[in-house]
C-alpha cells in the first residue's frame, strides 16, 4: 500500500483501493470526487448507500443515485467505484481478481457482531460463483482493541460467538476487539489467512491520518474507502 498526499492507495491485479486521510472529508463528496479524479476513478458513477450499522448489503449492477439503506454494497460491473464511510468502525474490503467480483462492508460493532461478512460472502459465491480460496479482504482503519473501551453488557453479549481473546479488562475497564472478531469470522467462513490483509492503521493512534468518531469528539467527518475493479 502507497502513501499519498490525501489517500492510502491499494492495487492488486485489476482492482484499485484507497482509504482516505483525515485532509479530506468523505462526506464531501464533490471534494472527496475530486480527489479521486487523480487516481483515475470512475467519480461520474461512485456509488454509496445511507449505512444504518445493519448487515444488509446491496448489489449495485447499475448507476443509482438512490442506492437504498445497507452497510454492505457488492458489483462485478467495470467503471463503477463503490464508496463505504467509517471513523472507528471496521472497512472491509472484499475482491476476487479471476471472477472480477468487488464488496465493501461496514463493520461497526452491530454488523460484525451479526456477521456481515458473511452476507457479502454468500451473494459473491452465490450470484457471481466466486471460490473462496480466491477472494481477498483488506481490513482498513478501525479503532483497535486498546482504545475501544465498551461495557461489560456488550462484552458478554459477544460471548454467544466463541471467539478466543475477543476483549480484554484492564483496571476494570473492558475492551473489544474488532479486528480480532472480524478474522475469526472471516477464516470461519473459509477466508485464507494469508488472503487476509491488515493495514494496521487504528484510527484513535494514528488520529493524525484518520479520522475517528471516539478521538475527534463525535466527529461527522468520515474516512472513504473505495474500490473499483480495472
Amino acid at each position: 500500500m502507497k502513501e499519498e498526499k490525501n489517500v492510502y492507495l491499494f492495487q492488486d491485479d485489476n482492482i484499485k483501493v484507497v482509504f482516505t486521510k483525515r485532509n479530506i472529508d468523505a462526506k464531501n463528496i464533490s471534494f472527496l470526487k475530486e480527489n479521486l479524479t487523480k487516481y483515475n476513478f470512475t467519480v461520474e458513477n461512485l456509488s454509496y448507500s445511507t449505512q444504518i450499522h445493519g448487515v444488509d448489503v446491496k448489489v449495485v449492477d447499475f448507476v443509482d443515485d438512490n442506492l437504498e439503506e445497507a452497510d454492505g454494497l457488492v458489483t462485478n460491473k467495470d467503471n463503477i467505484p463503490l464508496l463505504i464511510f467509517t471513523a472507528d468502525c471496521v472497512p472491509l474490503v472484499f475482491y476476487d481478481s479471476k471472477k472480477r467480483v468487488i464488496a465493501l462492508a461496514h463493520a461497526g460493532w452491530r454488523g460484525t457482531y451479526k456477521n456481515i461478512s458473511k452476507n457479502i460472502l454468500a451473494i459473491m459465491i452465490d450470484k457471481y460463483n466466486c471460490n473462496i480460496s480466491n477472494i481477498n479482504v483488506i481490513i482498513g482503519p478501525h479503532i483497535k482493541k486498546k482504545n475501544y473501551e465498551v461495557s461489560k453488557d456488550l462484552i458478554d453479549k459477544f460471548s454467544v460467538l466463541n471467539i478466543p481473546n475477543y476483549y480484554e479488562v484492564c483496571k476494570n475497564k473492558f475492551y473489544l476487539d474488532l479486528e480480532c472478531i472480524n478474522i475469526t469470522m472471516l477464516e470461519r467462513l473459509g477466508i485464507k489467512r494469508n488472503n487476509i490483509i491488515n493495514t494496521n492503521f487504528c484510527t484513535v493512534e494514528d488520529n493524525d491520518k484518520f479520522y475517528s468518531y471516539r478521538q475527534d469528539n463525535g466527529t461527522t467527518s468520515r474516512i472513504g474507502t473505495v474500490i473499483e475493479l480495472i
